[in-house]
């Protein structure tokens, strides 16, 4: 719904407008008035103006100076001039500064209609607008590191559990990988910053990805910084991926490592080490590699810097917990299913994390991490009292959240840990729902107080603090009526309540539900249940 303001400093004109408008099928206008150019600004001040209205000659400010100050604060806001006075210069001028219209009082209300609609009509272009998405791919364009990261984080933590990659999603992003292709992985490190700003370390690592990008043209690369100190690197044949192509690859990425670090060393005197892992990978199996050189890395050789790795995965392979993730990985994404994922999700990626370990203390880790995590957001919703033996509302035992030693099996351990995730998502939707239900409660108070007053979605909104537009819609999910009907039908059970029961004049009962003259009263009376006022009156 877009909002209309309408601005001149002669109240009859501003209320004949509002009223003319305000009975015409089809625009769906939520308007306001604003009886002087001040009382305008103010109005643009509280909330977002679609439209206005205005006259151009009024006093203390013309129309053509309240248009600066509109578009200055509301560019894309639509102004119609409304005048009584042709001004041929006048008119040149609005229309140069960016006024849809100029209108003459004299054409009457088709007239001003038609320009409200085509004003509807050039916003509703302008939200298709080409140029909207053209705007938003030059941004993705210059977006496109941040994307990188984020989905080769995202391939890289899930550990298993993520969906597969897809050629779909690497052409979306342009990454030049091919997803039904194993990659070779190498992981870069910046072993020390000197004493560089975040802009600086920022555009250095950047020339990490450059130098790496380069040295391996002649394969398919990708790169991508996962934070101010890791560059991964992924590789694959630049043409078929037949065996002995893959055997080139391997060794030319191998081997390739010495000169990215010594021109990192040269050019931009950074010590940098790298690993590389010692054979292809497929994409489900690059987690598990990543953990291994991450942690390859982490224990080092030597003084731990300017390292050149390779991957000994039969080395590895003989860890207990070769193929457990870290332990910020696995809080990352749980944290991320507890916000945004669904119930399923989160449990089916407990049962994974707690299904991976053979010993017991990475279970143990496992187990404490989850109930941390959950302990947490019990907190955070308040549902955790504290205290020996005490129980949420929902019946979580702390104490038994957070003693393994009090599950006598894994099985049962882990039934503790889902139905303690159980009680945090249905508790979040009851909040959810009382916080609804609470504003829809305030709100129908409010305007039943107040039906004489200025209820106006932005005044409204203003009482529940929430954006005029997402009131409306919330106000429409929930009761399944619009706002201003329901507002309508209060001001019109009251109207007819002090016709019958009060002797007040009709001008009175108008002021008293919210009508700025009994005229515009009147004519909503009658256009509801076909009887003017006083015949509803006499009737009763």
């Amino acid at each position: 719904m877009n909002r209309l303001l309408i601005v001149d400093d002669e109240k009859f004109t501003v209320d004949g407008l509002y009223e003319m408008i305000e009975d015409t099928p089809g625009l769906e206008l939520d308007i306001y008035r604003a009886y002087s150019p001040e009382e305008a600004l103010e109005w643009l001040s509280r909330t977002k103006i679609d439209i206005v209205l205005s006259d151009v000659r009024m006093p203390g400010m013309t129309g053509l100076e309240l248009q600066q100050r509109i578009v200055a604060q509301w560019p894309r806001c639509k102004i119609i001039f409304l005048t009584g006075i042709h001004n041929l210069e006048t008119a040149q001028l609005a229309i140069r500064t960016g006024s849809i219209d100029y209108i003459l009082k004299t054409e009457g209300d088709e007239a001003i209609i038609r320009s409200i609609r085509k004003a509807i009509e050039s916003l509703a272009a302008e939200s298709e607008s080409r140029q909207f998405m053209l705007q938003a791919k030059e941004r993705m364009s210059r977006a496109l590191p941040l994307l990188h990261r984020d989905w080769l984080m995202e391939v890289l933590e899930l550990h298993g559990t993520h969906p597969p990659v897809t050629e779909e999603k690497l052409r979306e992003l342009h990454i030049p990988l091919h997803g039904g292709l194993p990659v070779m992985p190498i992981i870069g490190r910046i072993d020390r910053w000197g004493d560089e700003g975040y802009q600086d370390r920022a555009l250095l690592l950047y020339a990490v990805q450059n130098i790496a990008t380069e040295y391996y043209g002649s394969l398919t690369a990708f790169t991508a910084s996962l934070d101010m100190h890791h560059v991964v690197i992924l590789l694959q044949p630049a043409r078929d991926a037949d065996p002995d192509r893959w055997r080139e690859a391997v060794s030319f990425a191998q081997g390739t490592m010495e000169s990215i670090q010594q021109t990192c060393g040269k050019l931009l005197k950074l010590p940098v080490s790298l690993i590389c892992a010692s054979k292809p990978a497929a994409w489900e199996q690059l987690p598990r590699v990543y953990e291994q050189m991450k942690k390859r890395l982490l224990v080092g050789l030597g003084s731990k810097d300017r390292m050149l790795l390779i991957l000994d995965e039969r080395e590895e392979s003989g860890q207990p917990h070769a193929s457990l993730p870290s332990l910020r990985t696995m809080t990352a994404q749980l944290e991320r299913l507890l916000e945004d994922g669904t119930e399923e999700e989160f449990s089916e990626t407990i049962k994974h994390y707690t299904a991976l370990p053979n010993q017991f203390a990475d279970y143990a880790l496992v187990y404490y991490m989850v109930a941390n995590l959950l302990l947490s957001q019990l907190s955070q919703i308040g549902e955790s009292r504290g205290g020996s033996g005490s129980e949420d509302g929902f019946g979580t035992d702390i104490d038994t959240l957070m003693n393994l030693s009090a599950h006598q099996t894994r099985e049962s351990a882990l039934r503790y840990l889902l139905k303690t995730a159980a009680s945090i998502y249905a508790r979040r939707k009851s909040m959810q729902h009382e916080r609804t239900h609470q504003i829809i409660t305030k709100l129908q108070q409010y305007i039943r107080g107040n039906l004489g007053g200025d209820l106006s979605l932005t005044s409204l909104s203003e009482i529940v603090y929430l954006n005029p537009a997402y009131l409306s819609v919330l106000y429409k999910q929930q009761t399944g009526t619009n706002l201003s009907e329901y507002i309508a039908e209060l001001r019109l059970e009251k109207a007819k309540e002090l016709l019958t029961d009060t002797p007040l004049k009709i001008h009175e009962i108008a002021d008293r539900v919210g009508f700025e003259t009994s005229g515009y009263f009147i004519r909503f009376f009658k256009k509801r249940i076909q009887l003017t006022p006083q015949e509803y009156r006499v009737r009763e």
